[in-house]
C-alpha cells in the first residue's frame, strides 16, 4: 500500500503539536461510524415500563447504556449517550409521570466482565436531559423504588464495588426527588444492597436484601456473616433484621425480593443459602417458609436472583435465571417459559394494571409479552453488543469479526454496497457460546479462526458453511474442577493471533503459546508456561455457599499474543497474571519483559509491537479486578529491558484495557479504557480524549486495517465502530506546523449499490462508508468565505466544483465545511452537471443537478486555503466486483455524456423560451396599449410559433404520471437515469436509437435556429 504519512523531522518530536481539549481540538469534527450490529443483543441488566402507555418502555445494559422505545419496542432510541458512563444496574420510570425516569449506574450482576458507573441520574423530560443527583461513589446500583404516592419518595440500592471494600454501599432514601440523601442502612464495607422492594400500598414498608460479596482476578465469594433481609415501616429511614422464624441460618448470599401488589402481605425471597432457593412469608416478614429448592429458580445466584409477582394474582410468581419460569402455585412448582427467548435473564418489569404485559432483560436483548409468557416478540434492533476482540481481513470490502459475550461471533462487512446500510442479513456467525475472538485467515479470509471460553477454538469455512473444532489440547480425565491439575490452561478469551511475516502461522495461547501451519489439524507448544502458575489462583471458583465453574475466573493463562510486523520471529505476550513475555527467535527463546513496578495480577490485556520499530512496543495493563482502578500503559524501545509509564493526561479512576500504535506514524497512539478512546500525539507521552461522537462505553480492542486506514474498535455494550480514513491524525502535525494541509487521498472505489427491500424489511442498518472519494484537509482557523474543492482530471481539466450547500429539511448543510481544525469533504465521483430547466413544473423535473459518473482514473483534488492552492493526486477504481472492462465503461461513459449533452442543450433552449415567453407576453401588452395592430398580429404569431416549438422539444408535463397519459416530446426521449449513471456498455440497440435521436434532435434544434432568426430577432424584443 502506497504510505501516506508525511514525515516532518524534527517538528513530530514529543511535545509538539499537541491537540487542545477534545470540544475545540482539530479532530473535533471527525465522526466514528457505528457498524452494528443488531443482529446479537447485550445484557439487558434492567427493564421499565408504566401502566398508562403500553407503548413505552426503558432498557438499561450492561454497557451499553439506556434505550427508550415509544412504540411498543419497534424501534429504540439511545437516550444517555452524553454522561461519562454506559454501564447501568437500574432504571425506573415514576409512576405517575412517564417523563420522569431515573437511571442508577454500574451494573450488579457481577461477573467477570461487569463495568462500574458514576452514580444516580434523573430525567424531567423523558430523557432528553440528565442531571446527577448523587450517589457518585457507589460504583454499582441495583435498585430503584419510586413511591407511587409520593414520587419525591425514593429509595436506592447500592451494591457497590464487586472488586473492593467501599463505604459508600449500602440503601439510601430521599424525600425531596433526590436533593439530598441519607445512608439509612449500612452494614459494611463489604456488604452492598442486592435488592430492594417496595410495598405500592404502603410504601413506607420497604424490605432489602444485604449481601456480602468479593471477586478477584481468579474467584469470588458469595455470602457472609454480613448478609440478611431488612424491613423498614418507615419509608427506609430505619431498618430491622429478619432473622429466624423460617428462614435460612448461617450466610445468605444474594437475595432478591417481590412483594406480591394483590396481598401486600405476601413477601417472596430468593435466598443463595444452601437449604433452599425460594422462601416465602405470608405476614409481611414474620414469619417464613421454604417453597422450592429447585435451582431452575435461580441457577446462579451470584448473576441472577430476581423474583417478580403477577399483580393480580399472588400465587403466580416468576423466577428471573438462566431461564424464565413461573409458578402458579405460590412458589411451590415452577416451569420453564419463554422457551425461544435468549437465556439468562437478569430483569423483569410487569404492567401493574395488565399481568400479561411483560417485558424482560436477557443476555441477547429484551423480550416482550402480552400474553402472559405464551409468544414472545423481540426486535433486533439494538447495536448493543458486548464486544471483546476485532479481527480484520485483506480485501474490499473488509470483513471485521469479532466476539460478543454469550452472543457467539460474527463477521460481516464494513462496507455492503447496499445504499440503505450494512444490515444484520449481511454478517454471519462464525463460533456459538459466549464469542471471544475472531480472526480472518490473512491467506485466505474465507477461513476465519475463532474461540468461545475456555479454550474452545473453531475454524470456520465460510464457503463451505462448517465449523470444525480445533482445539489444541482435550484434558482426557480431569473435570473443569480441576483446572490445578491440568498441563494447560486457557482463559476465558483466549487469544489468536497469525504470524505477521506468514500468514499461514496460526497462534493460541493457553498457559503456553500453541502454533499451527496447517489451520489448526495439528499444534506444537513453542514456548514454556509463561504464566506464574501460582496453583492457588486455580481452585473452583466461588463460594462459600456454592461454587461457580464457569471458566470465567482461570487463572495464569495468556491473554494475547501478537508478532511483529518489523522483525520476523519476534512475538511479544500477555498474561492475565501480569506478565510480558516476548521472543525473538519464534518462540525458540523467551524472556521476562515485565515492566518494573506494573502491579502483580494486572491483566495484560494488549501487548501491541509497533509495526515501524521492531524494539517497540505498548502494553496495557488492568488491574481493577484487585480493587486497583488507576491506568497502567507502558512503552518499551529497547525490546522490554526498560519501560516508561504513559499515562499523563488519562484520567486517574479509569483503568485501561488496550492500546494500539498507528501503522504509518510512529508517534501516533491510540488507547482504550473502560469509558472510551484516547488519543496521542507523542508517543504515549500525553493523551487527550478521542471519544468524538462514540458514547462512554468500554473500549476493549483497536485495529487499523491497513489498505484504507480505517481505525476500527471493539467495544463492550455498543458493538463495533470505524473511523474511516485515519490519514489526517497520521498528518496532522505536520499539518498544525503549516497552519494548513489537505491531506493523502486514498484509492476511492465506485461500488455498484444494489438493494433488495426497498427498506420495507430492514429492522437495522448501520452506516456505509462515505461513498466517493475522501478529501480531508485541515485549517488553523476558518477561512474568509467557505473553501471550494474542484476535481481535475489526468488532463489537467476541472470536472467537478464542489461548493455551495444542500437543504435536508430546515436546515442547510454546506458540502465543504469551514472550520478549524479537520474537515472532510465528499466527492461522489459526479462530473459536473449541464444545464437545468428551471422553468419545469417540479424541482424534480428540472433535470439532474451532477453530471456523470467519472471513469475510473488518476485525478487531484486542489484546495486554496489561506491563499496557498494545496493539491493531492489519486486514483479512481472500479468495483472489484464489476464485470466490466475498462473500454467498456469508457464506451458506456461516452453515450452517458452525448445524452447528458444533448440534455442540457435541450434544457437551455427550454429556458430561453420561457424567457421569449416572458418578453413576448410585454412586447403584446405594450403593443395593445399602443394600439399597433401589425405589430400585435407579429407577436400574436410569434407567440403560437413560440408554442409549436416549446412542444416539439418538451411535453412539460406536470405530475408524474402524466408520462402514461400522453406522449413526450424531445426532452422526455432522450434516456437518463439507469442509463446514464452505471458506465455500462451500450447495448446495439442503444447505439441505434442514439442515431435516430441524434437526427430528431438535429431538426428540432435547427427548427428552433430558424425560429430565432426569422420572428424572434425581427421583433427586436428584451430578453433577459
Amino acid at each position: 500500500m502506497k504510505i501516506r504519512f508525511l514525515a516532518l523531522g524534527a517538528l513530530l518530536a514529543a511535545g509538539s503539536f499537541l491537540p487542545a481539549a477534545a470540544a475545540t481540538a482539530p479532530y473535533a469534527h471527525m465522526k466514528w461510524r457505528e457498524i452494528g450490529p443488531a443482529i446479537a443483543g447485550g445484557r439487558v441488566s434492567s427493564v421499565a415500563g408504566t401502566a398508562q402507555n403500553a407503548d413505552l418502555y426503558v432498557i438499561g445494559t450492561a454497557g451499553g447504556g439506556v434505550w427508550k422505545s415509544v412504540n411498543g419496542g419497534a424501534t429504540w432510541k439511545p437516550i444517555f449517550t452524553k454522561e461519562p458512563t454506559g454501564a447501568i444496574g437500574a432504571v425506573a420510570i415514576d409512576p405517575n409521570d412517564q417523563n420522569v425516569l431515573w437511571v442508577g449506574t454500574g451494573e450488579s450482576n457481577p461477573r467477570n466482565d461487569v463495568s462500574f458507573g458514576t452514580g444516580l441520574y434523573k430525567s424531567t423530560n423523558g430523557g432528553k436531559t440528565w442531571a446527577r443527583v448523587g450517589l457518585a461513589l457507589t460504583r454499582h446500583i441495583s435498585r430503584i423504588a419510586i413511591d407511587p404516592k409520593n414520587p419525591q419518595h425514593v429509595v436506592v440500592g447500592a451494591s457497590g464495588d464487586p472488586f473492593a471494600d467501599s463505604v459508600h454501599r449500602g440503601v439510601y432514601v430521599t424525600f425531596d426527588g433526590g436533593k439530598t440523601w441519607t445512608k439509612s442502612l449500612y452494614i459494611g464495607p463489604s456488604s452492598g444492597a442486592s435488592d430492594i422492594a417496595m410495598d405500592p400500598a404502603d410504601p413506607n414498608i420497604v424490605y432489602a436484601g444485604m449481601w456480602q460479596f468479593r471477586r478477584k482476578p481468579w474467584t469470588f465469594h458469595s455470602g457472609g456473616p454480613q448478609d440478611g433481609i431488612y424491613k423498614s415501616t418507615d419509608g427506609g429511614k430505619s431498618w430491622t433484621k429478619l432473622v429466624g422464624n423460617g428462614l435460612p441460618a448461617g450466610y445468605e448470599g444474594r437475595i432478591g425480593l417481590a412483594i406480591a401488589p394483590s396481598d401486600p402481605v405476601r413477601v417472596y425471597a430468593l435466598i443463595e443459602a444452601k437449604g433452599g432457593i425460594l422462601w416465602r412469608s405470608d405476614d409481611a416478614g414474620a414469619h417464613w417458609r421454604m417453597m422450592t429448592d429447585n435451582t431452575l429458580v435461580d441457577q446462579r445466584p451470584f448473576y441472577f436472583t430476581h423474583i417478580a409477582v403477577d399483580p393480580k394474582n399472588a400465587n403466580r410468581v416468576y423466577g428471573v435465571s438462566e431461564m424464565l419460569s413461573v409458578s402458579t402455585d405460590g412458589g411451590k412448582k415452577f416451569k420453564r417459559i419463554a422457551k425461544g427467548v435468549h437465556v439468562d435473564y437478569h430483569a423483569i418489569w410487569i404492567a401493574p394494571n395488565n399481568g400479561k404485559r411483560i417485558i424482560v432483560g436477557e443476555d441477547g436483548g429484551y423480550a416482550l409479552t402480552l400474553d402472559g409468557g405464551k409468544a414472545w416478540s423481540f426486535a433486533r434492533n439494538l447495536p448493543i453488543g458486548q464486544v471483546y476482540h476485532v479481527g480484520l481481513s485483506n480485501g474490499n470490502p473488509y470483513l471485521v469479526c469479532g466476539g460478543w459475550q454469550d452472543n457467539s461471533g460474527w463477521c460481516g462487512p464494513e462496507n455492503s454496497r447496499d445504499p440503505q446500510g450494512i444490515k444484520n442479513r449481511r454478517w454471519f456467525q462464525v463460533v456459538g457460546g459466549d464469542g471471544m475472538w475472531a480472526v480472518p485467515d490473512p491467506s485466505d479470509s474465507n477461513f476465519v479462526v475463532a474461540d468461545l471460553e475456555d479454550g474452545y477454538v473453531n475454524i470456520f469455512n465460510r464457503r463451505a458453511r462448517l465449523f470444525r473444532f480445533i482445539n489444541p489440547y482435550f484434558e482426557p480425565g480431569l473435570s473443569i474442577f480441576d483446572l490445578n491439575k491440568r498441563p494447560y490452561r486457557f482463559n476465558w478469551d483466549s487469544p489468536i493471533a497469525f504470524a505477521p511475516w506468514n500468514g499461514h502461522i496460526l497462534w493460541y495461547g493457553g498457559n503456553v503459546v500453541f502454533q499451527s501451519t496447517d489451520r489448526g489439524q495439528t499444534w506444537q507448544p513453542i514456548s514454556p508456561d509463561l504464566t506464574r502458575n501460582i496453583k492457588a489462583h486455580q481452585m473452583p471458583a466461588g463460594g462459600p455457599l456454592a461454587h461457580d465453574v464457569s471458566g470465567a475466573e482461570y487463572s495464569d493463562t495468556i491473554l494475547d499474543v501478537e508478532g511483529s510486523s518489523a522483525a520476523e520471529g519476534e512475538i511479544w505476550v500477555g498474561t492475565d497474571d501480569g506478565l510480558v513475555q516476548l521472543t525473538r527467535d519464534g518462540g525458540k527463546h523467551w524472556s521476562d519483559v515485565t515492566p518494573k513496578g506494573a502491579p502483580e495480577f494486572a491483566r495484560v490485556e494488549t501487548v501491541a509491537p509497533s509495526a515501524l520499530d521492531p524494539a517497540t512496543a505498548y502494553a496495557s495493563f488492568d488491574d481493577h479486578r484487585m480493587g486497583d482502578y488507576a491506568p497502567y500503559l507502558y512503552v518499551t524501545h529497547d525490546y522490554g529491558k526498560s519501560w516508561k509509564k504513559i499515562v499523563n493526561g488519562l484520567p486517574a479512576d479509569i483503568y485501561t484495557r488496550t492500546i494500539r500504535p498507528d501503522i504509518h506514524n510512529k508517534n501516533l497512539v491510540f488507547a482504550g479504557n473502560e469509558e472510551g478512546i484516547f488519543i496521542s500525539f507523542n508517543g504515549g507521552s500525553s493523551w487527550k480524549p478521542f471519544s468524538l461522537n462514540v458514547p462512554a462505553v468500554s473500549v476493549r480492542d483497536i485495529r487499523i486495517q491497513p489498505t484504507f486506514d480505517d481505525l476500527v474498535i471493539g467495544t463492550h455494550g455498543r458493538a463495533i465502530w470505524i473511523l474511516d480514513d485515519i490519514a489526517a491524525l497520521q498528518n496532522l502535525p505536520a499539518a498544525q506546523a503549516r497552519g494548513a494541509m489537505l491531506f493523502p487521498v486514498r484509492t476511492a472505489y465506485e461500488y455498484i449499490m444494489h438493494s433488495n427491500d426497498e427498506n420495507l424489511y430492514t429492522r437495522y442498518a448501520a452506516k456505509n462508508p462515505p461513498y466517493g472519494a475522501i478529501f480531508d484537509f485541515y485549517q488553523k482557523a476558518p477561512q474568509k468565505k467557505a473553501p471550494v474543492v474542484q476535481v481535475l482530471d489526468s488532463q489537467g481539466h476541472v470536472i467537478r466544483t464542489i461548493s455551495g450547500s444542500i437543504k435536508i429539511g430546515k436546515k442547510k448543510i454546506p458540502l465543504v465545511s469551514n472550520k478549524a481544525g479537520i474537515n472532510r469533504v465528499i466527492w461522489d465521483f459526479h462530473e459536473n452537471g449541464v444545464t437545468r430547466w428551471m422553468g419545469a413544473a417540479r424541482k424534480q423535473y428540472r433535470g439532474p443537478k451532477e453530471g456523470l459518473t467519472a471513469l475510473p482514473g488518476r485525478y487531484t483534488a486542489r484546495i486554496t486555503l489561506d491563499g496557498r492552492t494545496f493539491t493531492q493526486s489519486f486514483s479512481v477504481k472500479p468495483d472489484p466486483q464489476t464485470p466490466y472492462t475498462l473500454a467498456q465503461m469508457r464506451a458506456g461513459y461516452r453515450i452517458g455524456k452525448h445524452f447528458l449533452n444533448m440534455s442540457g442543450k435541450i434544457n437551455a433552449v427550454l429556458d430561453a423560451l420561457d424567457a421569449q415567453k416572458i418578453a413576448l407576453k410585454k412586447a403584446y401588452a405594450s403593443a395593445r396599449s399602443a394600439d399597433n395592430a401589425p405589430r400585435l398580429a407579429a407577436i400574436s404569431a410569434a407567440m403560437k410559433r413560440r408554442d409549436a416549438i416549446f412542444a416539439t422539444f418538451t411535453a412539460n408535463y406536470q405530475n408524474d404520471e402524466d408520462s402514461i397519459q400522453r406522449p413526450g416530446a424531445l426532452r422526455e426521449a432522450v434516456p437518463g437515469g439507469f442509463f446514464l449513471g452505471a458506465n455500462s456498455p451500450p447495448t446495439a440497440s442503444l447505439l441505434a436509437y442514439r442515431r435516430h435521436l441524434d437526427v430528431r434532435f438535429a431538426a428540432a434544434l435547427d427548427a428552433y435556429h430558424r425560429y430565432l432568426a426569422t420572428v424572434i430577432k425581427p421583433l427586436g424584443l428584451q430578453i433577459k
